[in-house]
């Protein structure tokens, strides 16, 4: 008999193997403020760090 598809198993294999965390440490009070102000301008964290991953790409690909 086959084996009942898993969603959450094709899932977890399929982020293991096509995506990369990134991770970095800065001064408490700076990340708070940052925190702050993607609440004030009502950005996603995530967002703003792709975005500039995204423009230092594209900065490199123009030279």
């Amino acid at each position: 008999m086959a084996e009942k598809f898993n969603q959450s198993k094709y899932n977890t294999e399929w982020q293991k193997k096509n995506m990369l965390s990134v991770s970095c440490r800065y001064n408490s009070d700076f990340v708070n403020e940052f925190r702050k102000a993607l609440v004030k301008l009502n950005l996603k964290q995530s967002d703003v760090i792709r975005k500039a991953m995204q423009d230092v790409i594209d900065r490199a690909n123009d030279k």
